[in-house]
């Protein structure tokens, strides 16, 4: 991968963008994976990725768009979980992964950083992570 978020891809036809399944809800990309069940709750994987910003307006006033939903975004060059060409936080979650848990129904993978970098191990741990700390809304 390099600064801007591109890799080559495995077949090397060229860089592909990765992407972050912990992004940004209001980059212009950004896709809706899964809605959560409740304020902070597990993910329930969507059949199919839906524009963020179609999403985002049905979302109640005063509710973070995080805490209801799981979003991702293509990679940036100035994450805070970045240290040069990589995603720190995907190693942090491989290396914090529950045994034996199924990989989770995710349309981002072929395209995932955390995937790319860590495999299924990043996976298995990605629908316990919340991009924020659960608190009150503003």
């Amino acid at each position: 991968m390099n600064p801007s978020g591109h890799s080559t891809s495995r077949d090397g036809s060229g860089p592909r963008t990765l992407w972050c399944p912990s992004g940004s809800a209001y980059a212009a990309e950004s896709v809706v994976l899964a809605v959560r069940e409740g304020l902070d709750g597990p993910p329930a994987y969507l059949p199919a990725p839906r524009p963020a910003a179609e999403a985002l307006a049905g979302l109640p006033p005063g509710i973070e768009p995080r805490r209801l939903l799981r979003l991702a975004s293509p990679c940036v060059p100035h994450c805070l979980n970045r240290e040069g060409e990589t995603c720190t936080l995907a190693a942090r979650l491989a290396a914090s992964a529950p045994p034996g848990n199924p990989l989770p129904p995710c349309h981002l993978r072929p395209s995932c950083t955390w995937w790319t970098q860590s495999g299924p191990a990043a996976c298995r741990a990605c629908p316990q992570v919340a991009t924020r700390r659960p608190g009150p809304d503003r």
